[in-house]
């Protein structure tokens, strides 16, 4: 009987032969061992990206704070515009004690403006110490200025007032000068500090003088960070606690609000977080980096008539930011820093007025501010 005959050309394997167990082990080894050398490296950057994505999130919201940050705080101490076209018709005596007059309107007159009175001889500048807006002050008709004024106008029925003295309505200009003083810093550190800023001004330029307030607060629950990081118990100068960064926002009344003991500073507004996770040392009042979160280089002291305030020039706002607090990939504390100096024109302004002799014309502080802090002032 005849053998069957193999056609498979020389060199191949019937496939009916298979594959043997031991290749088959051998395949999966060599697999095993490359995925084991591939799944560190994707789940690695699989954690870099997810880091990264963090800190370009976290790193978007502290931008957007320091662009508002910037162009409020460039505003502080920026008065109204020039107001013209205002007119009296009261019949006003000289008098060294200050006197309420009505005139056409009080907008844009706030108390320690001043105001241009009359024409020729008869002209003088006069501050305003209060309007009948201010209702703890004693111009209680509408559309009323206090001040002292120390010639007459449209009035000579009395000796004191020249016969010169033109009847009728006779002209009122507001002459605006920067508030010397709307950054709130003293040298106590009680009010602007290395972690709060206060200042005032015409923030939005719309006539109308806000009172804002940067400041930080720990977060809840407290929580601190060690850096750069040690073995064993964390020193105090390495010790950052997560803080965010409050903005508070108000209109100011210029008026106090009565008590039956007197009259009380009003309250800011409740605060609303702008930044989360900011490094503070309550030790050495300043972030990672060295500096504080506020800082005021170079402040120089000018006369505001009838008291003094410091006004500080430049104004250097570092944000230190820790991510998640952790690094995903590292497993230690990441941050980054972010900062700006920012030059408040109108408070330059007000040092150039005071240096060339024109101290006594800046307006002065609201007697409103600074305003208190409220219960519940961080939500």
């Amino acid at each position: 009987m005849p053998l069957p005959v193999n056609n498979c050309p020389p060199g191949r394997l019937d496939s009916a032969l298979g594959m043997s167990l031991i290749e088959m082990l051998v395949s999966v080894v060599i697999i095993m061992t490359l995925m084991a050398a591939v799944f560190p490296f994707i789940f690695q950057v699989q954690k870099r990206f997810q880091a990264n994505q963090v800190v370009s999130e976290s790193n978007q919201s502290a931008r957007a704070a320091l662009e508002v940050m910037a162009q409020e705080i460039g505003q502080a101490g920026f008065n109204p515009n020039f107001y013209p076209n205002k007119t009296s018709t009261a019949d006003i005596t000289a008098n060294a004690q200050p006197q309420c007059v009505t005139i056409s309107d009080i907008n844009g007159i706030s108390p320690g403006d001043w105001v241009s009175v009359d024409t020729g001889i008869n002209n003088e500048l006069v501050q305003v110490v209060s309007t009948s807006n201010a209702v703890s002050q004693p111009c209680a008709s509408p559309n009323q200025i206090e001040g002292i004024f120390q010639s007459c106008h449209n009035d000579n029925t009395v000796p004191a007032c020249p016969a010169a003295s033109p009847l009728g309505a006779f002209p009122i200009a507001s002459y605006k000068m920067p508030f010397g003083g709307g950054l709130l810093y003293l040298a106590d550190n009680s009010r602007s500090n290395s972690q709060q800023l206060e200042f005032y001004g015409d923030i939005n330029q719309d006539g109308i003088i806000r009172y804002v307030v940067y400041s930080i607060s720990p977060m809840v629950p407290a929580t601190t960070v060690c850096i750069p990081a040690v073995a064993g118990a964390c020193p105090a100068a390495n010790t950052y606690t997560l803080n965010n960064l409050y903005r508070s926002i108000k209109t100011v009344p210029f008026t106090f609000i009565p008590t039956p003991a007197g009259y009380t500073a009003p309250a800011n507004n409740i605060a609303s977080p702008m930044v989360e996770k900011v490094l503070f040392n309550t030790t050495s009042l300043t972030g990672p980096t060295g500096l504080p979160i506020f800082g005021y280089p170079n402040p120089v002291v000018v006369g505001v008539v009838p008291n003094q305030v410091t006004v500080t020039g430049t104004i250097v706002v570092t944000l230190c930011v820790a991510v998640n607090p952790r690094s995903m990939e590292t497993g230690i504390v990441q941050w980054y820093t972010m900062a700006t100096q920012i030059r408040p024109l109108n408070l330059s302004a007000s040092i150039n007025v005071n240096n060339n002799g024109g101290g006594k014309y800046l307006p002065l502080i609201p007697a409103s501010l600074p305003m208190t802090i409220p219960a519940g002032y961080y939500p």
